[in-house]
């Protein structure tokens, strides 16, 4: 690996937690997880999901992702039911009461994120997020 490589990944990495640990504060205010945000914006914008889908889209295993749904309909913000075709699918969706609280969440949150990157230009976050695509695929398509 070049230096300028391990320098790449350093700044990838470091940038993520600055992000993430902000991220996570914020979500915290409003008696959130980071994972529990995910599965409610998900729900939001997509509406009803398979618990396998939601998993993959918020990038955590199927055993964490049990216990944040768990989590959430203790909380009254989801619920869950299991598919009429095939048993084995369950569905998690909004309730009520967790549609109006993420939609209130989440302005808050893109507020937040606002405030957050207000120094970079639009032009910079417009460079940045392809050149973030570009390193995605890259690695994507690496073949070890």
């Amino acid at each position: 690996m070049s230096k300028i490589d391990l320098k790449i990944i350093i700044a990838l990495s470091r940038a993520n937690q600055a992000i993430l640990k902000k991220i996570e504060k914020s979500m915290n205010k409003n008696g959130l997880t980071v994972s529990e945000f995910g599965v409610m914006e998900l729900l939001l914008h997509k509406g009803k999901q398979p618990v396998q889908k939601i998993a993959e889209r918020i990038l955590v295993t199927s055993g964490t992702i049990t216990y944040v749904i768990n989590k959430l309909i203790k909380k009254g913000y989801i619920k869950r039911e299991r598919c009429n075709e095939d048993k084995r699918i369950y569905y998690v969706d909004l309730t009520e009461e967790g549609r109006i609280f993420i939609e209130k969440v989440f302005k808050e949150h893109e507020k937040y994120l606002s405030k957050l990157f207000q120094e970079i230009d639009n032009n910079d976050k417009k460079d940045l997020i392809k050149k973030l695509n570009l390193f995605e695929n890259v690695a994507k398509q690496y073949k070890e």
